[in-house]
């Protein structure tokens, strides 16, 4: 599997997410669970932060489908991708109040499982109305919605100030 590597160069601002502009620093919650489904996160022009989250959620994908012994790979991969995203995040933005101790990537992490514990449910329950399924999407909401609280937190850009 193709693991996306922080970029050393400024091809993120290709995305149109540049900081200078109104556009924000990092992805909205739509943007997330698009690149969770695999529908956006795969080019190179795509926003560092939704070509790590489609990673995620095909790492969780992965995980489900091996024994359980075989998952120590897939968990380092997943905690690299955690650490690139709060690697970005925190060179090229300062966060307010309570955001500073949270790292958004274990966020992303998290919707990333969710969302593939919850496909998966849909998938393979005999009644889609079954109170499983509700309550893996019911969560997947609340942490979309959480995901708008935390993003508005990281205010950008950092600036650099020389001496």
């Amino acid at each position: 599997m193709y693991v996306p590597q922080p970029d050393s160069t400024q091809w993120w601002r290709a995305s149109g997410r540049d900081t200078r502009g109104d556009d924000p620093l990092l992805p909205d919650w739509h943007e997330l669970l698009a690149a969770f489904c695999g529908h956006i996160g795969d080019q190179p022009e795509d926003h560092p932060v939704t070509r790590w989250s489609r990673a995620l959620a095909e790492l969780h994908l992965q995980r489900r489908r091996v024994r359980s012994g075989d998952v120590g790979g897939i968990d380092e991969l997943r905690a690299q991708l955690v650490t690139f995203i709060d690697e970005w995040v925190s060179s090229r933005a300062l966060r307010r109040g309570a955001a500073r101790a949270e790292s958004l990537g274990a966020v992303v992490d998290a919707m990333a499982a969710a969302h593939v514990r919850a496909v998966h449910l849909l998938r393979t329950a005999e009644n889609v109305s079954d109170e499983q399924v509700h309550a893996a999407w019911f969560l997947l909401a609340q942490m979309a919605d959480g995901w708008t609280d935390r993003a508005a937190g990281v205010v950008g850009p950092r600036i650099r100030r020389t001496a």
